[in-house]
């Protein structure tokens, strides 16, 4: 019968533990060089305002959650949009609050990053960065403008009646994270803003007699709807 002593049967399971460790090392030595990271192969276009998604992601998919990933931006300094590393993130301040990844959440190898209410500064071309996998990809940003199209001709209407004064955005935006004003003159007709109105700011003249179509607002609908009109 075969006794082992303890500094044997240590030894035995630290020889265990590094073979182990060696083969594992290697395994993600070999994952790591036949993984790719792929961006877009197209520019991503967006209109200001719009909330954007850059997207990134590892091929095969592996999980980044662990891993230190940086979204740069030529002309930035310092360059890095969003940092993330051991679970704590940097932004440029001009970004700040507006970006987004989503390394915790399927599917696996997700390295995208979300942009939030999208400036025109914001167009350009992204580096998606895996430092520790010498991994890097790049994703175009388009921004477009939309204009604000009222009516070529007055709108006439009769004492007391209803009215739509139209508007929109075209192309057609979201405008529900806007602020939408409304004004005659100085005073202001209707204010819509944190997404819904704000009669406090409205003057007094117009209380209780304006509305937008808040359902359509998503289609860049910001027509006015005036009741009961006076002189």
């Amino acid at each position: 019968m075969i006794q082992l002593e303890h500094h044997d049967l240590w030894r035995m399971m630290e020889s265990v533990f590094l073979a182990l460790l060696f083969i594992c090392l290697n395994l993600t030595v070999l994952l790591a060089a036949q993984t790719q990271l792929i961006g877009s192969h197209q520019p991503i276009v967006a209109l200001v305002g719009d909330d954007v998604l850059l997207p990134c992601h590892l091929e095969p998919a592996v999980s980044a959650t662990y891993e230190t990933v940086v979204w740069s931006k030529a002309g930035l300094e310092p360059k890095y949009v969003h940092y993330h590393q051991d679970g704590r993130q940097k932004q440029d301040p001009s970004y700040y609050l507006r970006t987004r990844l989503f390394l915790d959440e399927p599917p696996c190898g997700n390295v995208s990053m979300k942009t939030f209410t999208v400036k025109l500064s914001d167009a350009g071309t992204y580096k998606c960065s895996l430092p520790a996998m010498k991994k890097d990809a790049d994703v175009e940003l388009i921004v477009g403008q939309s204009d604000v199209i009222g009516s070529d001709q007055p709108v006439k209407v009769l004492v007391s009646d209803d009215i739509i004064l139209p508007c929109h955005l075209e192309p057609p935006l979201d405008v529900t994270t806007l602020s939408v004003e409304w004004r005659r003159g100085p005073a202001l007709v209707h204010v819509y803003r944190n997404r819904r109105d704000d009669p406090v700011s409205q003057d007094q003249n117009f209380k209780g007699r304006t509305s937008l179509f808040q359902d359509e607002m998503t289609r860049g609908n910001i027509s006015l709807k005036l009741t009961d009109v006076t002189e």
